[in-house]
């Protein structure tokens, strides 16, 4: 039998008989034909038409499992001890400014800040923010540690004793960050805690930035050490992790081009952040209900209505939800501390300052939802675009009141991400197939 003899009726019978049911569609079909029976391409399709039914079959509804619900275990505790050690790392800043100057430490923290933000950023692409994430990342310890050293050394001979401080801090807060995804908070907040103790002593503060970033080293090589081994390997791509860490490094100059806000003014500056970042933590905390919503919104809707009115409500609802949680506690806590401004000092009445922070988590919290839904250019966009206004403010001297540069860059760069965010949210059964799933 070839091709040249098939008619309609042996095609059929030639691709039932090879499949063991009826084709699912004509590519199917004309494959089989090709394949199995010998037939020219063009005339494969052609057969492959014939068998299909004039009228198309009613779009079937999803009858797929609803995935089931992340787990939360030990976020609580995360964010307390994120708490925590911000708390504690604020204070290091004035027993550093007498060990080693003022410039210095103001230096290290305008590189350690975008270095640390971008490691963090890129990690969470490539490996954390993904099933087994950390488990995956034990096989690449010893690229840790190199990286580890070239953090510490590439600074150093760069820029000095600035630079040295520099890779200390990033090594610190990136490894922290590792520790937290691996559910070991009480390692890294009993290292930042005995750190804080050691340099309230009047013990010498780069010496003890130096230890503590050795033993975050080694708790972080401990703790991925004795992670599982992953049941399947689903890593992120190197160029979407690359642009993460670019918005990462976009996100750290908008946190410290601002000239108005001082990293070296003690406690204050450092504590200025605990609202915002508190209150971003917990919204994003919330947004994680969109692992729920989504699918749910679309349990039993038929593929042929993708663009149905009222699919995207319940996502947006959660968005509309975490906007408002966010706000509610970041200006709670604010206004806290805004209230003990006679015992914390002069810098902290800028209530400026507190908004800029807060605009500023903000943005990055959408900012991650855009980047993590698949669209990490306009993400990076956005930011470049906030940044390269806070740098403008900045050299140009045009700051009407302190943390101006950070609530223009901040506003700037959620009205750009916002509607794209909506947008998507409003098309679950767009973005559910072609972004927050796929990697």
């Amino acid at each position: 039998m070839t091709g040249a003899t098939l008619d309609a009726r042996e095609a059929g019978l030639v691709v039932e008989a090879r499949l063991g049911r009826a084709p699912q569609d004509m590519l199917e079909a004309a494959v089989v034909l090709e394949a199995w029976a010998g037939v020219p391409a063009q005339a494969a399709l052609a057969a492959a038409r014939t068998m299909m039914p004039p009228v198309a079959a009613a779009p079937q509804r999803s009858v797929g499992r609803l995935p089931r619900p992340r787990n939360q275990e030990g976020v609580l505790l995360d964010g307390a001890a994120f708490v925590v050690t911000v708390i504690a790392i604020a204070c290091w800043a004035a027993p550093l400014g007498s060990s080693v100057g003022v410039a210095v430490v103001e230096h290290a923290l305008m590189l350690a800040l975008p270095l640390t933000l971008a490691l963090q950023w890129a990690l969470g692409s490539r490996f954390l923010d993904r099933p087994h994430g950390v488990a995956q990342l034990a096989d690449h310890r010893g690229t840790l540690i190199l990286g580890a050293v070239a953090v510490l050394v590439l600074p150093s001979l760069a820029f000095g004793l600035g630079g040295t401080l520099a890779g200390l801090l990033t090594i610190t807060w990136t490894g922290g960050t590792l520790l937290m995804r691996r559910r070991w908070p009480a390692v890294y907040v009993l290292a930042i805690l005995l750190a804080t103790v050691a340099m309230v002593a009047d013990a010498e503060a780069l010496a003890v930035v130096g230890v503590t970033a050795a033993v975050t080293t080694f708790a972080v090589v401990a703790a991925l050490w004795s992670s599982v081994p992953p049941v399947r390997r689903s890593l992120g791509r190197w160029e979407r992790a690359v642009m993460a860490g670019a918005i990462g490094v976009g996100l750290g100059l908008m946190l410290i081009l601002d000239r108005t806000v001082s990293w070296t003014d003690g406690a204050v500056p450092a504590l200025a952040l605990l609202p915002s970042a508190v209150a971003g933590f917990w919204g994003g905390y919330h947004l994680r209900h969109l692992d729920q919503a989504i699918p749910s919104a679309l349990s039993g809707v038929p593929v042929g209505v993708a663009n149905a009115r009222g699919l995207g409500r319940a996502p947006v609802r959660v968005l509309l939800e975490t906007l408002g949680r966010f706000l509610l506690l970041c200006g709670a806590l604010s206004a806290t501390l805004l209230s003990l401004t006679p015992w914390l000092g002069d810098s902290a009445r800028g209530a400026g300052v507190l908004v800029g922070f807060a605009v500023l988590a903000l943005a990055s919290m959408l900012v991650g939802l855009l980047e993590s839904m698949g669209r990490g250019r306009w993400a990076l966009l956005a930011v470049g675009v906030a940044a390269g206004a806070e740098a403008a403010i900045r050299f140009t001297g045009a700051d009407p009141f302190p943390g101006a540069g950070l609530v223009v860059a901040g506003t700037l760069c959620v009205v750009l991400v916002l509607p794209a965010v909506l947008g998507l949210l409003r098309r679950p059964a767009r973005t559910l197939a072609t972004a927050l799933w796929i990697p």
